[in-house]
């Protein structure tokens, strides 16, 4: 009898612990709530122009060298406001505290800082995604630039159920810049490797790859890890290093190799 009820405690004590084996994967915002995002992308590297003598002494003239360090750092800040959850809505509203820019191309630099939290955005669910529905028009020049911003919610996450721990999930990034003639896609994947209280946590493995009309051709990988929040289905961080490569062969040869590393955390979560 003793055996029996050991057998018994021994088996809930290993259910209690490693029970939760599998989560429900959405992506979403905590509900009536009001919350902090922050975002960051810090882009270094060098850059290397060879080509024509004249093209070489117009780029001397500029005051560009050859040889040149580039280090591009944004940080941004924004505030977001959430209504209720249903299945054909979820209403929020958002706006950019904060923004700055700290830019140094071969010894020029340039920094801007500021924000827009007058200016509010609305979003809700679109064809069962987070969307914006009613973007900055103002009709002020900062407009443009407010509607520019990468909006982390627009990326195209899945939705898995019973998602168990060694299982994955593929998104897919693209970079498209006609005028700058590059285009580029990334692969992201993510993988569930731990799952504790709440959160469950992913590693990111990253593959860059140009697309075959790109003028600038690029390739690359990373890795990264993102802690989600399975029950109240958000994406609590996120952090990513990604190098890559890239050149172009035309009149002027440019070869540059960058390190990429981008981080998303949301906090200061107040429920209303």
């Amino acid at each position: 009898m003793k055996k029996i009820f050991l057998l018994i405690l021994v088996t809930f004590i290993q259910v209690s612990i490693y029970g939760q084996e599998a989560i429900d994967f959405e992506f979403s915002f905590p509900e009536n709530s009001h919350f902090t995002i922050e975002q960051s992308t810090d882009n270094s590297g060098t850059m290397k122009i060879t080509g024509p003598a004249h093209e070489i002494d117009a780029l001397k003239k500029a005051g560009y060298s050859q040889n040149r360090k580039m280090k591009y750092l944004m940080n941004y800040t924004s505030e977001y406001v959430t209504g209720n959850k249903t299945s054909d809505s979820f209403p929020f509203n958002f706006s950019y505290s904060n923004i700055n820019f700290d830019i140094d191309s071969d010894g020029k630099k340039q920094k801007k800082e500021g924000g827009f939290p007058n200016l509010i955005l609305k979003g809700n669910i679109v064809n069962e995604k987070l969307a914006i529905v009613q973007p900055a028009n103002t009709g002020s020049s900062q407009d443009q630039f407010v509607n520019a911003i990468p909006k982390y919610f627009t990326l195209d996450f899945p939705k898995r159920s019973n998602m168990k721990i060694g299982e994955s999930f593929t998104v897919k990034r693209n970079a498209d810049n006609k005028t700058e003639g590059y285009s580029f896609s990334g692969d992201i994947k993510y993988t569930l490797i731990k799952i504790e209280n709440e959160l469950a946590y992913f590693s990111i493995s990253v593959i860059f790859k140009n697309n075959p009309t790109s003028n600038l051709k690029s390739t690359g990988n990373g890795n990264g890890e993102m802690i989600y929040n399975y029950k109240e289905k958000f994406i609590q961080s996120e952090k990513m290093k990604i190098s890559f490569s890239s050149s172009q062969n035309q009149t002027v040869k440019i070869v540059a190799d960058n390190i990429l590393v981008t981080s998303y955390e949301l906090k200061n979560l107040v429920k209303n």
